[in-house]
């Protein structure tokens, strides 16, 4: 139950600093830096580095899959912007478990296929996936990539961490 209060906490507060920074780029690389110095300056053991990884792994097919489930090659050969729309719990978490269970797909697709590759091909599957899930009525789901970038936004806390 701890995990939806700080998930949510993080949610806010990076939502925020994007509306002050006018910036998502700028936002991500604070994160980065802010979480890296928080993992070089406090030690990490053993079993949170393993966690760490876990969640590197597993966000990483779940955040491509939702942005290129997100994929309108007219909007994309014009240079639109996809729309934001307010969205319900309900919405927010049917977007959140598919991503996650395209993720353990690709991931035992990936051990299947690539013992020896497994993050690129798990990444490949994942990329596959969520290119024909775009032409599917999965595909119109409002709200994907603002759910794909809070995602972004927790893998690099990770990395940072990870990394530094």
């Amino acid at each position: 139950m701890k995990i939806l209060f700080i998930l949510a906490f993080f949610s806010v507060v990076v939502y925020l600093a994007t509306r002050k920074l006018h910036s998502k780029i700028v936002t991500g690389s604070l994160i980065f830096l802010l979480f890296g110095a928080f993992g070089h300056f406090i030690p990490l053991s053993e079993s949170n580095e393993l966690l760490l990884d876990r969640i590197i792994f597993n966000l990483a097919p779940a955040i491509l899959f939702l942005y290129l489930l997100d994929i309108d090659l007219k909007r994309l050969l014009k240079n639109g912007i996809g729309c934001s729309c307010e969205m319900g719990a309900k919405r927010y978490w049917l977007i959140v478990l598919s991503a996650l269970a395209v993720s353990f797909i690709a991931q035992i697709a990936a051990y299947a296929l690539f013992a020896q590759y497994l993050f690129l091909a798990a990444l490949a599957v994942a990329a596959l996936l969520g290119v024909f899930a775009s032409f599917t009525p999965l595909g119109r789901l409002c709200g994907t990539e603002d759910v794909a970038t809070t995602m972004l936004y927790l893998l690099l806390a990770a990395v940072g961490m990870r990394i530094f």
